[in-house]
């Protein structure tokens, strides 16, 4: 390119560049690209990287150049990659006339995908199959938009409905369900790498994505059930804590920046962001610029470089959340120490470093910075137009920066202080009530001794307890002073919780008063008033302290008092075994009283100390955000962008119809593949940003078009029929044109979930910490609520075919036998199926109570009524195998022969081809 020359056509070959022609027909010798690649002068010899051209390779090109350079005539030349189509802004097309009538006689409908399907489709001379019967649809539609099929009382209020609304109204139903954004979350879950926390989980020890994060899973079935903007749905996973900072319900969508996250290389980390930030939103396989420009899209290395800086600023934060206990800090990498997961709060993202800076590297390889470069500033891909960025800090709120201020932290803080004042004066009350008890007992035995010189000589000596052995109400009378000392040291930790409570007061006093403004960077220390609450909120943690130590003093002189009693108790005993460990304990109470002693000085000596800062209710954070994410997120979904919506769209159209328009879903560049149906791309692309970024109104239209509503295939087709499926089938073996539905089998999470809910035993439960795998064939929960990571999976969902954590931006659809097998030996399948044969059979009565079943089970499982032959089958097999399992009576078990033949039918629907089939 430096001199001119391109080598992508003949033409071109022989024009040359700077230094000429590169190819002179018929003359060997005197092509200088011969001479080249022929060179043994590495300077001068091409290619310059790498090893030389084999001579087959040589000859080649010279019997090429020697025969004449032939060409074709109209050999294109490459394109100016700039010009590629992505790379152009959609426009929404001009729509094709609709036809008077299509094959059935009906008029034309006016939806725009039918119109633009439709002209591709006629030009290629292809006729389309008819609509499908409206149970296959109602089955269809349910199983796309819930990931659940319909139940019999769904069927038969579908099925009585004839007015011209009843589709549009069952659509509308499904979108409204909380099934909805469950289904549908597992799809965009696909896109955006959800992944639970993973690492050595035998430690434990967290090393990819976090605990916690299921968060943001919850965020994205809430979203989607709301239906929030697609667009808005990006902004905050990539910036909501800059651009919603108070928002902690939707700050949890950042978890797709966490879910990348590496805890031992954060270079590791930014490289996951680029790429698949770039792949999710862009279509763009920016991974491939991190090591030099890009081959195929016009992406030079540093543009790569400048993507990364919208992310160097990151890092992890543990917030808390409302009616959890406090996660504390985030606990950066020391290497060796094992990070268990936390257990509460939200983990989310913050810019941390706000000055960080982004380097080039040679080869992507961190520890090899380019020399002479100096760092790089936040952009995107030129290509893409100019993006008016607007690259500027962000002021953030006092409760962002410091979520001690939050009402909710102080109330529960509050109540945690309280509740320990309130176990206090129990505990003062306890000890009192025992020290009473203990003194009335001395007493009693006193008066026993006194009386004991003046009674009968033959009168009886009244019962007393054993004096090593006291009762918690009847303290023998060699304890005394451990009573009195056990009411000391409660009074103590009881005077001790109200000096927390009360430096818990001082605490929120100084805070408020220092943070008044609303922003953490206006401290008003400085103010002499709040520099007085300052000292006193010091001053009141230093005296709590110490009070708590001395109170540790005297609960360790309880225990050794109480330790001495029992080792002198044990003097006398025989048992050595018991004397050692009586002397061990007086031993170890002796050491804790030494340690409470100690403790006493430390705090004696904090409160000798200057003033100085007081303990906050939680970690503080930068006051400021850099705002590059923000800035990020507004270009990525601004209209100007080419790719967003097409992107977003494109992975919409494939959920749907099981086949994308761009099969190269991650990648919409140079080599990437090319739309098949460009103009109804962009017109999904239009309509979707159009409708405010609406994700439901463009499932509407796909769902109301006709070529959705399409037959998959005509059943006991004849005659014309069959010659024309067959040319069909010939003509567009991969159904490019859309004349027919695409079949396909149900996705994992749909297989299971399905087997669940047709048994009616599926927990509806929404949301929640993921569940552990293992739980998969016990648990009742949907699919989408089990733990998903890199290490461990559920096999069930496996084997068919579930999303790989790592990269699953289309997923893989397999046909094995162990399938068949997972269905037909599942315990899970068994035991389903056996529940729902007794539930059906208790719902039919009468003479044919068997064709009944049969029926009630076709509709419950498959979602259709059988034909003759299917319902003669399964009537007869009810009767053939219950004869057989009479005659086998080692196998009846406990139910009886006829219970279990309805078993066995239900559970063989459930392993029927279509069961697993969407058709």
């Amino acid at each position: 390119q430096e001199g001119g020359l391109r080598l992508d056509t003949a033409a071109y070959m022989q024009t040359g560049g700077e230094s000429g022609a590169a190819v002179a027909p018929h003359d060997v010798g005197g092509s200088l690209l011969i001479r080249r690649i022929t060179a043994t002068d590495e300077s001068v010899r091409m290619p310059p990287e790498g090893k030389p051209l084999l001579p087959e390779q040589i000859a080649a090109i010279s019997q090429w150049v020697e025969q004449g350079a032939a060409a074709p005539a109209d050999e294109p030349a490459d394109q100016d990659p700039r010009d590629h189509w992505a790379f152009r802004r959609p426009v929404r097309p001009v729509l094709p006339v609709a036809s008077p009538a299509d094959a059935s006689g009906r008029g034309r409908p006016e939806n725009a995908i039918d119109l633009l399907i439709r002209v591709q489709r006629e030009a290629a001379g292809l006729s389309a199959l008819p609509q499908a019967d409206r149970l296959v649809l109602l089955r269809r539609v349910s199983l796309d938009l819930i990931g659940l099929p319909p139940t019999p009382a769904e069927i038969e209020s579908f099925l009585a409905d004839d007015s011209a609304t009843a589709w549009e109204r069952t659509v509308d139903q499904l979108l409204d369900s909380s099934q909805y954004g469950e289904r549908w979350g597992r799809h965009w879950m696909d896109v955006w790498r959800y992944s639970d926390w993973y690492g050595r989980r035998a430690v434990p020890d967290v090393m990819n994505s976090y605990p916690m994060i299921w968060r943001w899973r919850d965020w994205i079935v809430r979203s989607l059930n709301e239906d929030k903007p697609y667009d808005q749905m990006v902004r905050e996973m990539l910036a909501a804590d800059e651009l919603l900072p108070t928002d902690d319900q939707n700050i949890a969508a950042t978890g797709y920046l966490v879910r990348s996250w590496f805890k031992w290389n954060y270079e590791t980390w930014k490289k996951d962001l680029v790429e698949h930030t770039g792949k999710a939103f862009l279509g763009l396989t920016l991974n491939c610029a991190q090591c030099h420009d890009h081959k195929y899209d016009p992406i030079a290395q540093e543009e790569y470089f400048r993507f990364r800086a919208f992310f160097e600023p990151l890092e992890l934060r543990h917030d808390r959340v409302a009616g959890e206990p406090d996660p504390g800090p985030f606990e950066k990498y020391i290497y060796g120490k094992a990070y268990g997961p936390i257990k509460s709060g939200m983990i989310r993202v913050f810019d941390e470093q706000l000055n960080a800076e982004t380097w080039m590297f040679v080869k992507g390889d961190s520890r090899l910075r380019m020399e002479g470069k100096p760092p790089v500033t936040p952009a995107p891909p030129a290509v893409l137009g100019e993006a008016d960025l607007k690259l500027q800090t962000i002021s953030l709120p006092v409760s962002a920066a410091y979520p001690g201020l939050k009402p909710f932290v102080q109330a529960e803080e509050r109540a945690i202080r309280q509740a320990a004042v309130a176990q206090a004066e129990t505990e003062v009350a306890l000890a009192g009530e025992r020290l009473r008890a203990d003194e009335l007992l001395r007493a009693q035995n006193l008066l026993q001794v006194q009386n004991s010189d003046t009674r009968v000589p033959d009168q009886p000596v009244p019962d007393q307890p054993a004096s090593n052995q006291p009762a918690s109400n009847q303290p023998a009378s060699d304890q005394p002073d451990v009573a009195a000392l056990a009411l000391a040291a409660a009074e103590s930790r009881l005077a001790a919780a109200r000096l927390h409570q009360e430096s818990l007061e001082r605490r929120i006093r100084a805070d408020t008063a220092r943070y008044a403004s609303g922003t953490l960077a206006e401290d008003r220390s400085a103010d002499p008033v709040v520099a007085e609450l300052i000292r006193l909120a010091w001053r009141g943690e230093r005296e709590a302290a110490l009070s708590a130590a001395q109170a540790g003093v005297l609960s360790a002189e309880v225990a050794v008092a109480d330790a001495q009693v029992k080792d002198a108790a044990s003097a006398g005993q025989t048992d050595q075994a018991a004397h050692d460990a009586a002397a061990k304990a007086v031993q170890a109470a002796q050491a804790q009283k030494s340690a409470a002693a100690a403790a006493v000085a430390a705090a004696e000596a904090e409160l000798q100390k200057e003033p100085a800062e007081y303990t906050p209710l939680s970690p503080k954070y930068p006051s400021i955000t850099t705002g590059r994410r923000a800035a990020l997120a507004r270009w990525i979904t601004s209209r100007d962008n080419p790719l967003t919506a097409r992107v977003a769209v494109n992975h919409i159209w494939l959920r749907h119809f099981g086949q994308a328009l761009v099969e190269s879903t991650q990648d919409f560049g140079r080599n990437g593949s090319r739309p098949t149906h460009p103009e109804l791309l962009d017109w999904l692309a239009c309509e979707l940003m159009d409708s405010g970024w609406s994700m439901k109104h463009l499932h509407r239209c796909i769902l109301l078009s006709e070529s959705w509503q399409r037959a998959s295939i005509v059943g006991e087709s004849a005659g014309e029929t069959a010659v024309e499926m067959a040319r069909l089938n010939s003509a567009d073996p991969l159904n490019q044109y859309y004349w027919r539905f695409p079949p396909s089998r149900m996705q994992a999470e749909v297989v299971r979930d399905s087997l669940l809910a047709v048994a009616e035993e599926l927990d509806n439960t929404v949301g929640g910490q993921e569940l552990d795998q293992q739980l998969g064939l016990t648990s009742r929960r949907r699919s989408v609520y089990f733990a998903h990571h890199g290490e461990e999976r559920m096999e069930f969902l496996e084997l068919f075919d579930a999303p790989n954590p790592l990269d699953c931006y289309k997923r893989t659809s397999s046909v094995q036998p162990q399938q068949a097998l997972a269905l037909t030996n599942s315990q899970l399948t068994r035991d389903l199926s056996g529940r729902l044969a007794e539930r059906l059979w208790s719902r039919v009565s009468g003479n044919d109570r068997s064709v009944a079943f049969v029926r009630l089970a076709f509709l419950q499982v498959l979602n259709l009524e059988p034909g003759p032959r299917e319902l003669h089958a399964a009537v007869s097999f009810l009767d053939e195998q219950t004869a057989r399992l009479t005659a086998e009576t080692a196998t009846q078990g406990t139910i009886s022969p006829e219970q279990r033949a309805r078993q066995n039918l239900v559970h063989a629907l459930m392993n029927h081809n279509e069961f697993v089939t969407i058709r």
